[in-house]
């Protein structure tokens, strides 16, 4: 971004450490911010960001309607308070730690899991023992679901690279067979990491003597060491950066791993974490890629970054007080309306990026919208696309709009992008097209209403899809299309439809 040199006179009020060292980006680079965005795009925004779904009607009326200054940090206080948070959350965190279902045998453990990563979600575990209890997980599903984990990852090499990239931003896989070409980490220093994983074996418990997969944790008693075949020499375990560690073959190298990496002083693992999150909320990371943070990317506003870092360490990995410092930032209420001074930005976070709503949280909005539940066939009626608890549900939708197959630990695994199949699928799909002609669903509802005012209606719709009510040039749109059908019910499912093809209801801004 090339500095503008505007003069920026004022920027929306500091409410947190974010905004001061955003804001004072920005001076440096003479870019003006955007002013905070009104109620309506708020309570949208944050409802979306931390609990996966649309407010309805009645919560953003009341909220547009409340006149305390406090009511912002109030809703963002109810959101984490609520199962949305948890789903939401646990939706993120499974596709990444590969809770994948291949077959049918699959769900008990990747139901177990989801259920243990909602739960620790909803209870507000620590991250550093969220993290804790993934690695050093031993045992089965049944007892200890974190182990259902390693059945994904089952070799030292999956588990190292899958560690680095996801809990530390580093990714490895380059330095197996030589020196990192944009990193300094050498081969050494990968066999010195994939050493913590040496001693985990797997085996079947016995709940699973029939199948072919292991899916039973063990710490095998010998000594924690990985061979590097260029050398040949044995190589003992070390964190990146850090002098190697004698392990007794007694001791499981994952705790000494764990503990090195949740260190307040460890450069890597609070700033990775940070960086995530902020690009969950803002649509970019400070390092961008965000699990790619190398010394040749560095970070857009590093002050930033290692301020949030040591933030979530003073407040001892606490991830709800992360989301709440985040969004009560004026920084992340701003419009996402560009001026011509900040429309070239795109990594200083000057104004809101809009972004696309993610495939699940898409799915549940065009439900909420036509009032018709979801029905994934074996789980119960109603559960949402966000609670869905592993990737085995065969569904079109989410397919086509990018939902990922938890093969990777890798966020890019989920696709933001655009393309004809999901146009096509939401102007014409019969899957689209049911839920409209639904005779449970709003269109038939709003039909059946004769008593109720037209444009009071279209408020309704208005508030469901979008946080706020029509505009008047908008009513007087519609209510002269309405005019013309004389089957109300189809009028109000072509409203409807026109509403989910826009550009306003696919986003989040």
């Amino acid at each position: 971004m090339i500095p503008q040199g505007v003069p920026v006179q004022s920027v929306p009020a500091e409410q947190n450490f974010v905004d001061s060292l955003v804001f004072g980006k920005l001076k440096q680079l003479g870019i003006p911010p955007a002013p905070l965005c009104d109620d309506a795009t708020f309570i949208r925004r944050v409802s979306i960001d931390i609990a996966g779904r649309l407010p309805s009607p009645a919560e953003t009326s009341q909220f547009i309607a409340d006149t305390d200054a406090g009511k912002r940090d109030r809703l963002i206080d109810r959101l984490l308070a609520s199962p949305g948070y948890a789903d939401y959350f646990a939706n993120k965190w499974a596709a990444v730690l590969r809770n994948k279902r291949r077959q049918a045998t699959d769900i008990q453990y990747t139901f177990r899991f989801h259920g243990w990563i909602r739960r620790a979600l909803r209870e507000n575990m620590p991250y550093d023992q969220f993290v804790r209890s993934v690695l050093t997980a031993t045992g089965d599903a049944e007892t200890h679901p974190p182990a259902a984990w390693y059945r994904e990852v089952a070799t030292s090499t999956q588990q190292m690279e899958d560690v680095a990239q996801l809990f530390l931003g580093m990714r490895l896989a380059c330095a197996k067979c030589h020196h990192h070409p944009f990193e300094r980490w050498s081969q050494q220093d990968y066999y010195g990491f994939e050493a913590f994983f040496s001693q985990v074996g797997l085996k079947n418990s016995r709940y699973n003597m029939q199948l072919n997969q292991p899916d039973m944790v063990y710490v095998k008693a010998e000594e924690p060491k990985s061979r590097n075949p260029r050398t040949q020499q044995d190589v003992v375990p070390a964190g990146l950066g850090s002098p190697a560690l004698e392990i007794s073959k007694y001791d499981d190298a994952r705790q000494y791993l764990v503990d090195w990496m949740a260190a307040p002083e460890n450069p890597f693992f609070a700033r990775a974490l940070v960086n995530r999150y902020w690009k969950h909320f803002f649509g970019r990371g400070i390092v961008d890629p965000e699990d790619d943070l190398r010394v040749t990317n560095p970070p857009s506003n590093p002050a930033l970054l290692d301020a949030l870092a040591k933030h979530f360490v003073d407040h001892r990995f606490d991830l709800q007080d992360l989301v709440r410092t985040i969004c009560r930032s004026s920084a992340y209420q701003l419009s996402s309306e560009p001026s011509e001074f900040n429309a070239a930005d795109a990594q200083n976070f000057s104004r809101f990026y809009p972004r696309r709503l993610t495939a699940e949280v898409l799915y549940d909005a065009v439900n909420s919208v036509a009032e018709t539940p979801s029905n994934f066939g074996t789980i119960p009626q109603g559960t949402t696309a966000v609670q869905l608890p592993d990737n085995g549900f065969n569904n079109y939708f989410l397919q086509v709009f990018g939902k990922p197959e938890a093969e990777s630990a890798c966020e890019c695994e989920r696709s933001p992008e655009a393309n004809l199949s999901q146009s096509l699928h939401l102007l014409n799909s019969s899957d689209v097209q049911g839920r409209l002609q639904s005779g449970q669903g709003r269109a038939a509802k709003f039909a059946r209403e004769e008593q109720r005012a037209a444009e009071e209606k279209l408020t309704e719709l208005y508030l469901a899809a979008f946080s706020r009510p029509p505009r008047a040039e908008e009513v007087q749109f519609v209510m002269q299309k309405l005019a013309d059908y004389q089957n109300r019910q189809q009028g109000w499912e072509d409203v409807i439809w026109a509403i989910l093809n826009t550009r306003e209801f696919q986003f989040v801004k």
